[in-house]
């Protein structure tokens, strides 16, 4: 039986590969352009928890003092401002309802007949309303204006502390003048006034945008009910935020416009910074003690070190 010999594959040179070019070099995931706002973001929240360690190192702990004074100062005044707040408000809402014709006593006194209970039952529900209503506005505006009462009070303070970061992380410091004391308070006051107006005009169109879905298109309000709650903590957040760097900002010669201009160009740390002091703040019961005494001082520090030096 004749059989063939196969052959065995020729043997040669390798074949050589095809030029592909240099490999395209490749980000890392946290390194890539599109996490930058989140790693601004992570890097206020680790500055502010590394600030107190740096308060300790370069002798700042004084500061924190200033918290507690502050605080004495606003609950002094906080009960007499908070009666004399709801009777403003309750008021201004009986006039306007008096003005349409809806008031409570008016409905309540209404001629006997078969629609006198229902006239009587809308009136107790509409002054519970109202109750409750200013109530809650109250509340909320109470705690609005305490956060920014606290930053303008401590605004001399907080410039003070983030010059002594900028001394410590640059060598350059402004020469101290006692009139520097009154003109930054006089600059916290008109921040304060301009951050609290814009955040309570914006929380304000995003309360009416939520109550306007709800009575028109309640499925659709329930859908972006988180939406708009994580929008409004964001707000008040963000300008939080920016209050802390213009105690920074202002060392570095900027006015209030410009500060508010160059805080929004780092909104991010903005973000962040204010993220720390709004959880604070939402601590039930102590919640503005504990605010008071770990958010504005070292997030300052956070701020002055996150602008002065390339990271805290």
């Amino acid at each position: 039986m004749n059989c063939r010999k196969l052959a065995p594959p020729s043997v040669g040179l390798e074949p050589t590969p095809p030029n592909l070019g240099p490999l395209p070099r490749l980000n890392p995931p946290l390194h890539s352009p599109a996490l930058t706002p989140l790693r601004e973001f992570l890097g206020a929240l680790r500055g502010w928890w590394q600030a107190f360690g740096y308060m300790k190192k370069q002798g700042l702990r004084a500061y924190h003092l200033a918290g507690p004074a502050a605080l004495t100062g606003i609950a002094l005044a906080g009960f007499k401002l908070t009666r004399a707040l709801t009777e403003w408000i309750r008021s201004a809402a009986l006039n306007g309802l008096k003005y349409m014709g809806a008031e409570p006593n008016q409905l309540t006194t209404a001629p006997t007949g078969w629609w006198s209970d229902i006239l009587s039952w809308g009136a107790n529900g509409l002054e519970s309303l109202l109750e409750w209503g200013v109530a809650l506005l109250v509340l909320w505006l109470k705690v609005k204006v305490t956060k920014y009462v606290l930053l303008t009070l401590m605004a001399p303070f907080m410039s003070a502390l983030a010059g002594a970061v900028r001394k410590r992380e640059t060598g350059t410091a402004i020469p101290f003048k006692a009139t520097q004391i009154l003109a930054d308070l006089a600059r916290g006051v008109r921040t304060a006034l301009v951050l609290f107006t814009l955040e309570t005009g914006l929380t304000l169109c995003l309360a009416a945008t939520g109550l306007f879905l709800t009575l028109f298109a309640a499925p659709v309000a329930v859908l972006l009910s988180p939406v708009l709650l994580a929008v409004g903590w964001m707000v008040g957040a963000y300008f939080y935020g920016a209050a802390v760097f213009d105690a920074v900002y202002e060392q570095a010669g900027l006015d209030w416009r410009a500060s508010l201009r160059a805080g929004w160009s780092a909104r991010c740390r903005l973000l962040g910074i204010g993220a720390v002091f709004s959880a604070l703040l939402a601590l039930p019961a102590i919640g503005v003690l504990i605010a008071a005494l770990l958010g504005p001082m070292p997030c300052t520090v956070a701020a002055a070190r996150l602008t002065h030096s390339p990271s805290p």
